[in-house]
């Protein structure tokens, strides 16, 4: 699924029209027939429609139409001045007068007939704004949008809530808050902030019958990741298969009372399919847990001869699991990134220790993948949590192009980039928000680019599948935790490959 700004719907549409010769009143009544797929016209009989003058008000104008043609009861009221409705909104406006169904233009006389309309109504339908809105609401316009939230049943609106900026997601002034949004060809970008979740209620993205490779020539290459990606990356094992085919992986994770981190990473490699997997740490983790994984192997990181053979082999490393915030961590972190010519995939403290010496990553560019949460985004970029939280791709986006690293920004709808293309990830729950997901993540991206994933798809698929277990469990399971992510990799695995 795309993800689009009101500047790349703008450009798209003057190519349909420009370009291709494609009449802005074809894709608008695309639009309308799309959107009236999702008018629910079994359950509801009365709707109130309150339409704007541009583009956006002429999808209601065309909605209406639709919904009187199967014996809906249809009220119409239009916000705005008639003089400036655009060219497609007065074909259908015209329609409707020669059709006879109710339409009301909207001022400060009758926002109490309006009030009652919406109170009768079962849906109101909000087409006032589209995507190009960005100034703040005011006037009429914001007395509408607040008597509609105060008064509706069920609010549906078309491409965008009125008042949300469809690019950054900024509520200017007042919006409506939407039961239902109904988008065309892209996921808009401004969604993805936190503070806009609570208005826009379940989100449908239609097409409108534009040509892919119309798509594809102004594409932002940005998207949300599914399934179908995710199962055409997998590696599939066949009847000739040797483990050495799924990659040779080493995980640098664990310290003094943090050896669950250490566990978690380099089991979930395992379950995820590696062909070797070793865990380099400390002997005292060692100690610990080279009796409890059964299937890696471990090795003590002070062996320098048999660690630095080890990394100068592996397909993929990860690093950075419960190690501690150290110069000594640095100084490991250093050594096994001059010493490999692998992926590495850098988490936790392999992050914290780089917060003032950035110019390690610039130092081995193309060949890294950091998944920091947002405290550890913050400590990388010098930018406020709240910043980041707001601007988030954005922000990932400029670190990838910057560092030429491959970026996880972990989440609510975690980000991934290499700052050219930037994937979404829809998968996980907060039934996952406790210890150890993390590792867990790191093991899993670890062994996909040990497997020949490339680095982008590695981190991608990754996050999707570590998500989709979560969320599985959390339909039985109140809290989901790491050791209960890592028992189902192999059955996930299965099941996509199949």
């Amino acid at each position: 699924m795309r993800i689009g700004t009101s500047n790349s719907t703008k450009i798209l549409d003057s190519a349909c029209v420009n370009e291709y010769k494609i009449p802005l009143i074809v894709m608008m009544e695309n639009a309308v027939l799309s959107a009236f797929k999702h008018m629910d016209i079994e359950n509801n009989q009365r709707y109130v429609i309150v339409s704007g003058v541009g583009n956006n008000g002429g999808d209601g104008l065309g909605l209406a139409r639709q919904l009187t043609a199967h014996g809906k009861e249809v009220e119409v009221f239009i916000v705005g001045k008639i003089e400036k409705m655009s060219e497609c909104s007065k074909i259908n406006y015209n329609i409707l007068k020669a059709m006879n169904i109710p339409t009301n233009i909207v001022d400060e006389e009758n926002l109490e007939y309006l009030k009652c309309s919406v109170k009768k109504s079962d849906i109101v339908v909000d087409c006032i704004f589209g995507t190009g809105l960005e100034r703040e609401i005011k006037g009429i316009f914001y007395n509408v949008i607040d008597i509609i939230n105060q008064n509706k049943n069920k609010t549906y609106s078309i491409d965008v809530p009125s008042g949300i900026n469809a690019t950054n997601g900024d509520v200017l002034g007042i919006c409506i808050d939407a039961d239902k949004t109904i988008s065309f060809e892209f996921y808009k970008r401004g969604f993805l902030k936190y503070d806009v979740k609570q208005y826009i209620g379940e989100v449908i993205v239609e097409h409108i019958g534009i040509p892919e490779y119309i798509l594809e020539k102004y594409d932002d290459r940005e998207y949300i990741t599914n399934l179908d990606l995710v199962k055409n990356n997998i590696k599939e094992k066949n009847k000739f298969s040797f483990k050495s085919d799924f990659g040779k992986v080493a995980l640098f994770a664990g310290s003094r009372g943090f050896t669950g981190a250490a566990y978690i990473s380099t089991q979930s490699a395992v379950k995820c399919g590696s062909g070797l997997t070793t865990l380099v740490c400390e002997k005292y983790v060692q100690d610990i847990l080279s009796t409890k994984l059964c299937e890696a192997m471990t090795l003590d990181i002070q062996n320098k001869e048999k660690v630095k053979k080890l990394i100068s082999e592996c397909d993929a490393i990860g690093f950075g699991c419960g190690m501690g915030d150290t110069e000594d961590t640095y100084t490991k972190l250093k050594y096994v990134l001059e010493n490999s010519k692998c992926p590495v995939v850098i988490d936790a403290d392999g992050l914290n220790c780089l917060k003032n010496k950035k110019d390690l990553l610039e130092k081995h560019p193309n060949r890294i993948i950091i998944t920091p949460h947002l405290g550890e985004m913050a400590r990388l970029t010098g930018y406020s949590i709240s910043h980041i939280r707001d601007n988030k791709v954005d922000v990932a986006k400029e670190f990838a192009q910057k560092y030429k690293t491959i970026v996880l920004l972990k989440g609510y709808e975690t980000v991934i980039t290499d700052g050219n293309y930037t994937y979404i990830n829809p998968t996980g729950n907060s039934s996952m928000a406790n210890g150890g997901m993390g590792d867990t993540l790191l093991g899993i991206i670890t062994s996909f680019a040990g497997q020949g994933m490339t680095n982008l798809m590695s981190a991608v698929c990754g996050a999707y599948i570590h998500g989709y277990i979560g969320e599985n469990l959390s339909k039985d399971l109140y809290t989901v935790n790491a050791s209960d992510v890592i028992a189902q990799i192999p059955f996930v695995m299965k099941e996509f490959v199949k």
